[in-house]
């Protein structure tokens, strides 16, 4: 439903531009399609992946509403979505609901249903997500196939391939991945602004050439001015910190790893974590690879989950999640209430359908 009834009416939100995107490609003909297609896979085109142009195309055989767009993105969304939720579902052990219910709220919480306003980036992370709990685990290895989806919804989505690679290379050191770990959380912790013309250099030009819009440019000097992205300065931490709740539960499972190690899944499962965030919180540091820390956050969950009895002794951390994440969920709902209306949330659903699609 939420798809149904998503409003791409911000022209501050990337779905403004994706409904432009459809707008254009809706009405291609075959012909076209299958040049874009050969375009792409020539390494020849403009465009980076063919999941929004494959869409477009589709729907605009038989309407021009780009609601149904945004059906098909939900859908897609949703099926990963729940496919991973249900792995946590399975290896819970928790007893106490609060501390249930907060895991179940970071795990959902880690990529909403909100995140089809960016459509492509984020249903590629939950493909990667659910592939990468199948495989980590589940022990399920069939599904890694899946992950061939990836480049064709969002194609720097490959970084989470790599990234899976080398978490599986340290999977046997568990030892190396708590330094590595240690060491990036002081990287994930501080300002990029401060630390990425250190290495940038090591980099390809495009991404140099990003780096420069982020630490140079206009907005940089007017983050550092004191205007942020979400508003005022202060507005940097606490919608940071959530992220630092994270780092705190991660070194606790750091202190408690004689215990998780015990059961041998567990402690493979601990170190697997670890080296998912280590890399991740150094990429961090790289405008735009940030994103990538949200994969962890399922893996997190489900440690925590499965070592319950050991950790239940931390349950009270987890009466003051509401306000960690208070601003946060502000944030949240000022970007949600600008892509719906009231009609998604006090209309019967036969009747969204009805106004979203077919009026």
């Amino acid at each position: 439903m939420f798809g149904v009834a998503f409003c791409a009416v911000s022209e501050a939100a990337d779905s403004f531009r994706y409904v432009e995107d459809f707008l254009v490609e809706h009405s291609y003909t075959w012909s076209q399609y299958v040049l874009e297609i050969n375009e792409y896979f020539a390494f020849e085109s403009n465009i980076k992946d063919i999941y929004t142009l494959t869409v477009n195309f589709l729907v605009g055989r038989f309407s021009d509403n780009y609601h149904w767009t945004y059906l098909i993105y939900a859908a897609v969304f949703g099926f990963f979505y729940i496919k991973s939720l249900k792995i946590f579902l399975r290896h819970n052990k928790v007893s106490n609901n609060i501390v249930f219910y907060v895991l179940l709220f970071m795990f959902c919480y880690s990529n909403p249903i909100y995140n089809i306003n960016g459509v492509r980036f984020w249903t590629a992370a939950w493909i990667g997500v659910y592939v990468a709990l199948n495989f980590f685990v589940e022990k399920d290895y069939k599904k890694i196939v899946l992950l061939l989806l990836m480049p064709l919804i969002h194609g720097a989505s490959v970084v989470w391939v790599a990234i899976m690679a080398i978490a599986l290379l340290l999977s046997r050191f568990q030892s190396v991945t708590i330094v590595l770990f240690i060491a990036s959380s002081f990287v994930s912790a501080v300002s990029y602004l401060n630390v990425l013309n250190d290495y940038s250099f090591l980099l390809p030009q495009f991404m140099q050439n990003q780096i420069w819009s982020y630490t140079e440019s206009e907005m940089a000097l007017e983050r550092m001015s004191g205007v942020s992205e979400y508003g005022a300065a202060y507005a940097d931490f606490l919608i940071a910190l959530p992220g630092y709740f994270h780092i705190l539960l991660s070194f606790l499972l750091i202190i408690n790893r004689r215990k998780i190690n015990r059961n041998p899944h567990a402690g493979h499962l601990l170190t697997i974590m670890l080296a998912l965030a280590a890399i991740t919180n150094f990429l961090s540091g790289i405008p735009s690879m940030g994103r990538f820390q949200y994969f962890v956050i399922p893996f997190l969950v489900i440690v925590w989950a499965q070592n319950y009895e050991i950790l239940k002794k931390y349950d009270k951390y987890f009466y003051v999640v509401p306000f960690i994440y208070a601003y946060s969920l502000l944030y949240w709902y000022r970007r949600m209430s600008a892509i719906t209306e009231l009609y998604l949330y006090a209309f019967p659903a036969p009747l969204t359908v009805i106004k979203y699609l077919f009026l």
